[in-house]
């Protein structure tokens, strides 16, 4: 028998300050180097009024970014007074965790052209 309601949720995002996000992304990232990718998008918001089409003032946009890793996800709203703040954390934080990233395996271009000659 199948019980009605009681399926498992869907992972929430969590909306966390700045701080906790960055906080939350470093462990996201320590957790990843083993197994798995950490996606991680930003994106400009302009609220109620962006989404009427009404204009808005860029000092009153936000920028939301967001983070998954897996089921795991996390995500925060950047006002435009606090970006350059939260812009430098993130970059050292992603200096620092990305250090175990695989070289690129490159063909051989001449090999390439060889093989298509023959």
């Amino acid at each position: 028998r199948r019980l009605v309601g009681l399926e498992p949720l869907a992972p929430v995002m969590v909306l966390h300050d700045a701080d906790g996000f960055l906080t939350q992304l470093t462990r996201m990232l320590e957790r990843s180097r083993e197994k798995g990718a950490v996606y991680v998008t930003m994106k400009r918001y302009a609220g109620i009024e962006g989404k009427r089409g009404e204009p808005v003032d860029p000092a009153d946009c936000r920028c939301l970014v967001r983070a998954v890793l897996g089921s795991t996800k996390a995500s925060t709203m950047v006002a435009a007074k606090d970006h350059r703040r939260f812009m430098k954390s993130y970059a050292n934080i992603m200096k620092v965790s990305l250090d175990s990233l695989k070289k690129k395996e490159r063909r051989r271009g001449g090999e390439k052209k060889k093989a298509g000659a023959a």
